[in-house]
């Protein structure tokens, strides 16, 4: 870069003054010797510093200050037109950024009539409209059929679901519409029990609901901004989402076995399944005495817990586990009859194993791949599968 422009960019960053500017471009041409940093030039009108050995400017150097300023000015009027545009429209989009900024805290933060200059007379604002909330009993009989499905989804509310050695859904549901006559019923279609209503009719939708335990094929459970909390139940099919609320599973039996939760507390405890995925984000999740043979978890953002004391329903699992910026911790029992090949992997993390009688294939601080002493006699084989990143990795 030409030394005259660096000067002016100097100029422009704040680097150094126009005064000292100034001086630098007399040095370049090598007629003088630029002050230092800070110090007062002959043209300021304090007076200037100089050491004394430091001799007054001669007159000529006084007229090399002057073409310099009358440069530096010209230079600084050019650069002043080319920058006003890119000023002006810097300075629009900035306030337009803090009008829109404003405007949404303003919406948040609405002071209290209390908080209002008591000198100055509120201003008037619409009626606030008021729910519609009601609550209705649902009673329905569940026939006799394989291929029964059961399907409840709640809304801006809780759900809880339990199984009951019973023949009937027995269903509590409090909602908020948007009008009146909206309607809202478990009804039967074909062999699905569905709880049906429009969403875009309701503002939420809770639900309490008693069913029986082992008279359906296939089982779906949803809930949007709520807790959900489900138990006993056993199906070939069972699917669980909850987004916004934390969810608990407990006592539940499938062949295939879904859930997947997002912004909350995830635990499930005491599930079998011959194949199930288990998914979690921003959310905690605890899994205690999961019988699965072939698991999927993952879990992100958040610490991760498994705690088992047997593996008892199948002889062989494969379980597969990850997760992401936080600790996974596995605590396996020890048995005679039970034995594991684990692989585990911690990126820009540890991998601390503390079960015992184990023989290493690999033992870094990142990576571990282990098998027990009695892998090849142990009735049932257990492989882990498990990775973490940016958190320590626990086999217990």
């Amino acid at each position: 870069m030409n030394e005259k422009l660096r000067i002016l960019k100097m100029i422009e960053d704040g680097k150094i003054t126009a005064i000292e500017a100034a001086a630098l471009l007399t040095s370049l041409d090598g007629d003088a010797t630029p002050p230092a940093p800070g110090r007062a030039t002959p043209e300021s009108t304090e007076r200037p510093f100089r050491a004394h050995s430091e001799k007054p400017p001669s007159q000529n150097n006084r007229s090399l200050y002057d073409s310099s300023y009358s440069d530096l000015g010209t230079k600084f009027e050019n650069f002043a037109r080319e920058a006003a545009p890119k000023v002006e429209k810097f300075t629009k989009t900035v306030a337009e950024k803090i009008v829109d900024a404003t405007d949404k805290l303003s919406d948040v933060f609405v002071p209290d009539e209390s908080q209002r200059d008591p000198q100055r007379a509120p201003s008037p604002s619409p009626p606030k409209k008021e729910k519609n909330i009601a609550e209705k009993q649902v009673e329905i009989l569940v026939m006799a059929d394989d291929s029964n499905e059961l399907n409840i989804a709640g809304l801006n509310g809780n759900v809880r679901i339990r199984g009951y050695n019973g023949d009937k859904i027995t269903a509590r549901i409090v909602y908020a519409s948007k009008k009146a006559d909206a309607p809202i019923d478990i009804k039967k279609l074909g062999g699905k029990y569905v709880l049906f209503y429009e969403q875009e009719y309701f503002y939420d939708v809770s639900v309490d609901a008693f069913v029986p335990e082992r008279a359906f094929r296939a089982v779906k459970i949803e809930n949007l901004n709520g807790n959900l909390d489900a138990s006993t139940l056993s199906a070939n099919e069972i699917h669980f989402s909850n987004s916004n609320g934390s969810t608990i599973l407990a006592d539940i039996s499938a062949v295939n076995f879904f859930a997947e939760s997002s912004n909350g507390r995830l635990s499930v405890s005491k599930i079998t399944a011959d194949d199930a995925t288990i998914e979690n984000m921003n959310g905690s999740t605890e899994a205690d005495e999961i019988d699965i043979a072939q698991l999927r978890l993952s879990n992100y953002n958040a610490p991760l817990s498994i705690i088992m004391s047997k593996f008892s329903r199948y002889f062989g699992y494969l379980w597969r586990v990850e997760t992401g910026n936080a600790k996974l911790g596995i605590n396996l029992p020890t048995a005679y009859d039970t034995g594991y090949h684990i692989k585990a992997r911690a990126a820009m993390g540890e991998v601390r194993v503390g079960l015992t009688n184990l023989r290493y294939l690999i033992k870094e601080p990142m990576l571990v791949e282990a098998q027990s002493a009695n892998i090849d006699h142990a009735s049932r084989k257990v492989n882990l599968v498990i990775e973490t990143s940016n958190a320590p990795l626990l086999i217990n």
